[in-house]
């Protein structure tokens, strides 16, 4: 009976596929190659593709397959699959942050303009920088 569920999701997700790319080609490409010269009908199709067809029809495929385990990814900021997990951690966020700080890690700095100016001294210098940031996932 699992094996069964499991195949139904996976067809739901192949068969939203289909209908995603059925869409952007079909549809949305057709209508724009017959209005629009050839160059502004394919970035207008890659723009629609990319910024709105696409992170929807991911973010319904990843909770069609959501089957109440533990992630095999992150999520990020606005909902799309990002970088895999490969470790689990259990607490609660302030205890982590304590363990973590015992064990010697720093707390990354938030990406901006300073954090930017410190990482380009401490490449020039050859000098560390322990908090850098390094990605926004």
């Amino acid at each position: 009976m699992k094996g069964l569920k499991l195949l139904g999701r996976r067809m739901l997700v192949v068969a939203l596929g289909l209908v995603t790319v059925w869409l952007i080609l079909v549809l949305f490409y057709d209508v724009a190659d017959r209005r629009l010269p050839l160059v502004l009908a394919l970035a207008s199709t890659y723009a629609a593709a990319a910024y709105l067809i696409l992170p929807r029809a991911i973010r319904l495929g990843a909770r069609i397959l959501d089957r109440g385990r533990v992630p095999s990814y992150t999520l990020t900021g606005d909902g799309l699959p990002g970088d895999p997990v490969n470790i689990v951690l259990i607490g609660t966020f302030d205890e982590l942050c304590r363990a973590f700080g015992r064990a010697g890690w720093a707390q990354a700095d938030p990406l901006g303009i300073g954090s930017a100016w410190r990482m380009a001294c401490a490449f020039v210098l050859n000098r560390p920088y322990p908090s850098a940031p390094f990605s926004t996932l």
